[in-house]
């Protein structure tokens, strides 16, 4: 019963339909090369590679700010954020990132956002649940994501931030 009510809907549809059936035929083209372009260019994950003190020392990284470690990811951290920047390594390369100003300032001068050419930085700290490690050093539970150019994450992980100077 439920399918014959879905064909008789169907074909009152079809019956009210002003277009030829070359104009469906464009239209329904059209639609499915918008849905084919909304749908091209998914999501490519990435695999931060932690960044090492070879690295920091190459590029004078260092200061004050907080240093991501994932919590699957062994000890090193992946992404550095400073006051002014960001840092991730990726394919072995060190990728700036700028700070965004006017997102939320974070334990030690850092900021919740960093924008990059092809990649935007998230840093979600409990900021509330801080623990001294070291003198000059608080850890906080966090998370990284990080999003491509058309909004896409291509990485979300749960870890720890070290924060200090």
């Amino acid at each position: 019963m439920r399918y014959f009510a879905v064909v008789v809907l169907a074909l009152l549809a079809a019956c009210n339909d002003p277009l030829t059936p070359e104009e469906r035929a464009a239209r329904d083209e059209r639609d499915i090369a918008m849905v084919v372009e909304a749908n091209a260019g998914s999501a490519i994950p990435i695999a931060p590679q932690p960044i090492l003190y070879p690295d920091i020392q190459a590029n004078s990284l260092y200061g004050t700010g907080c240093a991501f470690v994932a919590s699957d990811g062994g000890l090193g951290a992946v992404m550095l954020a400073r006051i002014g920047d960001g840092y991730m390594k990726l394919d072995d390369n060190l990728i700036r990132f700028a700070a965004d100003k006017g997102s939320g300032e974070l334990p030690f001068g850092a900021h919740a956002r960093y924008a990059g050419k092809k990649y935007s930085l998230e840093l979600d700290l409990a900021s509330d649940e801080g623990r001294q490690t070291a003198t000059e050093r608080v850890d906080y539970n966090g998370r990284l994501s990080v999003r491509d150019q058309k909004g896409h994450i291509v990485y979300d992980k749960n870890g720890m931030f070290q924060c200090g100077s």
